[in-house]
């Protein structure tokens, strides 16, 4: 329980910072447009805290998820007053109007005169005084409302009476300070874990996770792989790529306080990622594997302690055969580069389970171009080492913009696939419940893991709001950069129409999104 109240908590924190770098963005580069903002708001829904400093309120709100800052003008503004209603007026000691009460039954203002508006200008767009009436309005006057006090906006201080440079910074400063937080975060990231000696053999860290556990360790250098002479990192990386197929692989290692080279034998674990298993690292002669819950090989039927037997109908008896076939389905799944003529081509086991021969299918296997967006090959052998690692400044700033630059592309994979491939639908995006179950799996994995989960997810707040879609600062990019082109401002009420449309839609996504992640959270699809 504890777990995963620790979850939640480190959950909101790691949201909520990607979200408040995002609308400080915003919030910063409006304030240097002297742009008036109403509201800096964390979360959605109701107010849990709220302080008024000068003429912004901060606020933080009940559900941890999304935020905003409200500046005037952004939005086709209501009409809270108009000719012919009826308002109270407060006056200041210079009988210059400072509060407009819009409700005159509101029992805080019914000592104040009550008056019909037969004339007024509160927006001054021409530089003239704003007035109510024969009365003089403040630039700072308030609207006095039931629930909540908002400052009125003259057009020099709303969004769109500011330059399109300052408004195009204004929305582009958002997504640049989630570039900005990634790129920090994954320079920390690689100042910590350092960088790499990759001209030399001697090995850094041991994953105790794979079979170099107890066999292999950290100061040990390697001297030859499969009798293969090895000098720097790119020969070791060469070495055990040949022979990714061999349940064996024997080192030649010089270790401290041995006199002579010592010989290691290690039976790598393979994972085959199309399908969704792993070898059993405590085996050799037998086709056993691992499977996690939650799989898709353990969703269509196979178990831990399967044995293959046939793949596609074809006898397996050494994991060379079972590496190639199941590479050469993940190739076969896209067949033509029509997204209407492409099919998903099952792949079907029979298994030893219990003494008895078992079919298990699995109807939809990854295939090769969907897990390299990923960042993951169809199969991988892993032994579970790693160089020596030293802290490098120049080296830690190189790899942070490598960080983010990977980051990026492989957003921009995953919505190309999005678009353009039968493998990957909406269904298989994550919400708030996947972004948890998630940052929970990166915080099991250490700092460092919850740093790169950190920088991955400010990318992605950044390279999301930049899509051309209404309703996010793409969306607004793209009205802004029709005025640039045309010299005519959008029609307002067009455009607050299509932002607020896409609002709806995608609050719709939302909540479908976060469906989908609740039945994945507890194994239901």
């Amino acid at each position: 329980m504890l777990d995963v109240i620790f979850s939640l908590v480190v959950f909101v924190i790691v949201l909520g910072l990607v979200i408040f770098i995002h609308e400080l963005g915003h919030f910063i580069m409006a304030k240097r447009a002297n742009i008036l903002c109403h509201e800096f708001s964390l979360g959605m829904g109701p107010i849990l805290w709220s302080k008024r400093v000068g003429e912004t309120l901060y606020a933080i709100r009940a559900v941890p998820i999304g935020g905003y800052v409200m500046m005037s003008g952004e939005e086709v503004d209501d009409e809270f007053i108009k000719i012919g209603q009826e308002v109270r007026l407060v006056f200041n000691e210079q009988n210059v109007v400072e509060k407009i009460v819009l409700d005159v039954t509101d029992e805080r203002y019914l000592n104040y005169e009550k008056v019909t508006i037969h004339r007024l200008d509160l927006s001054g767009k021409n530089g003239n005084d704003l007035f109510v009436n024969e009365h003089v309005v403040k630039r700072d006057a308030f609207y006095v409302m039931p629930k909540r006090e908002l400052q009125i906006s003259p057009y020099d201080r709303g969004f769109n009476g500011k330059t399109k440079s300052e408004r195009f910074l204004a929305i582009f400063a958002g997504p640049f300070m989630n570039f900005v937080l990634a790129l920090f975060i994954f320079i920390i990231m690689n100042m910590i874990i350092g960088s790499p000696i990759t001209d030399s053999t001697v090995l850094g860290e041991i994953n105790t996770d794979y079979p170099a556990e107890d066999r292999l360790f950290e100061g040990d250098e390697i001297i030859s792989i499969e009798g293969e002479e090895v000098s720097n990192w790119e020969d070791i990386s060469l070495a055990l790529n040949e022979n990714v197929n061999d349940r064996i692989i024997t080192f030649i290692v010089n270790r401290p306080g041995e006199d002579n080279p010592v010989a290691v034998n290690i039976t790598p674990i393979m994972t085959f990622y199309s399908v969704g298993f792993h070898t059993s690292k405590d085996t050799i002669d037998q086709l056993l594997i691992e499977v996690n819950e939650g799989t898709i090989a353990y969703k269509a039927g196979l178990r831990t302690g399967d044995e293959i037997k046939v793949i596609d109908g074809e006898d397996v008896f050494t994991w060379s055969k079972a590496v190639f076939l199941i590479e050469r389905n993940a190739n076969l799944n896209n067949p033509d580069d029509s997204v209407d003529n492409q099919q998903k081509v099952p792949i079907v086991f029979e298994v030893l389970r219990d003494g008895e021969l078992i079919e298990v299918t699995i109807l939809e296997p990854l295939s090769h171009d969907l897990l390299d967006s990923q960042g993951f090959g169809v199969v991988d052998s892993m032994i579970g080492i790693s160089p020596e690692f030293k802290f490098n400044l120049i080296g830690s700033f190189r790899n942070g913009f490598v960080n983010m630059k990977e980051s990026a592309l492989m957003i921009f994979t995953t919505l190309d696939l999005l678009f353009n491939s039968y493998e990957v639908s909406v269904g298989e995006l994550a919400g708030p419940v996947g972004i948890y179950s998630i940052t929970s799996s990166a915080l099991k994995g250490g700092f460092v893991t919850l740093l790169r989960w950190i920088g991955l997810l400010s990318v992605n707040l950044g390279v999301i709001n930049l899509l051309p879609i209404p309703a996010l600062d793409g969306g607004r990019l793209v009205f802004l950069g029709y005025e640039a082109i045309t010299t005519k401002k959008p029609n307002k009420r067009i455009e607050n129409l299509l932002h607020s449309g896409m609002l709806m839609l995608l609050m719709g996504f939302f909540i479908f999104i976060t469906y989908n992640d609740i039945l994945r959270l507890f194994n239901l699809k």
